[in-house]
């Protein structure tokens, strides 16, 4: 979660992959990065487009949502961990559009930012041939938490959700964060594939804390399925977005 040296080494690495040497008639592919503002607030995000696209076929879309650490207005820490990493290291095994907001505010939730984030995603929709019934979200920390929250409020959007060491009611005092009990969540989840992933040693975030909307889903009829991974902290999500089945289970879902 932590911005630095590491993500100035994956800029480096981005700018390769961002700038391929293409023919002028073609689709600029790689990590491309954006900014708008929306409510008078200013946001940085970026998008990651396959070296396969085309605009031939629709292709599969995931929006991530980064953890605490990366937010700013910098346009890139979004990407130094979870799935960022993990496109570079292993595209073959990912392909999707990948969107990547930047929320500015460190102490903030996602759904503080839901409008801009919404924006965002309509604008990605608009300038690439994306398939609506593939659409995916996931995030981990705080951007686990705004997975379970943006997934609920927007239940028929969403083909599958893979929150990593979320949580549901938000410990912040925002008036417009989520404040309440796990089934609010779950109900309108009830029908929505997920696979949630946490660290049974997570001293940040509990593991009790998925393990409570995992149980909110299973009460109200749904079959969410739950990786705890065995002394591992805080990050799981190097485990989970490491695992080469996850992209097959989120395509194996359609809205």
């Amino acid at each position: 979660m932590r911005a630095g040296a590491g993500v100035t080494a994956l800029l480096l690495l981005l700018s390769a992959v961002a700038a391929p040497a293409l023919p002028p008639s073609a689709v600029t592919t790689g990590f491309l990065f954006e900014s708008l503002t929306y409510g008078g607030m200013a946001y940085r995000f970026a998008v990651y487009v396959p070296r396969a696209y085309d605009g031939m076929r629709a292709w599969p879309l995931i929006t991530f949502l980064h953890g605490k650490g990366e937010s700013g207005t910098d346009g890139s820490s979004m990407l130094g961990e979870g799935l960022g990493p993990t496109l570079l290291a292993r595209a073959d095994e990912w392909p999707f559009i990948v969107l990547f907001p930047q929320k500015p505010l460190l102490d903030s939730e996602w759904e503080e930012h839901e409008e801009a984030v919404m924006e965002m995603l309509r604008t990605v929709r608009g300038r690439y041939r994306v398939d609506p019934s593939r659409l995916y979200l996931t995030g981990f920390s705080q951007g686990g938490h705004g997975t379970w929250v943006l997934g609920a409020r927007h239940a028929g959007l969403w083909a599958a959700l893979a929150p990593v060491c979320g949580y549901g009611s938000s410990p912040l005092p925002n008036r417009r964060a989520f404040h309440g009990p796990a089934a609010d969540l779950a109900g309108p989840l009830a029908k929505t594939p997920v696979w949630t992933f946490h660290g049974e040693a997570d001293k940040v975030i509990p593991a009790a804390a998925t393990e409570e909307l995992v149980g909110a889903l299973r009460a109200a009829g749904a079959t969410p399925k739950l990786t705890i991974y065995p002394g591992v902290g805080h990050n799981a999500w190097d485990r989970a977005y490491g695992d080469a089945t996850l992209p097959a289970w989120l395509l194996s879902h359609r809205k």
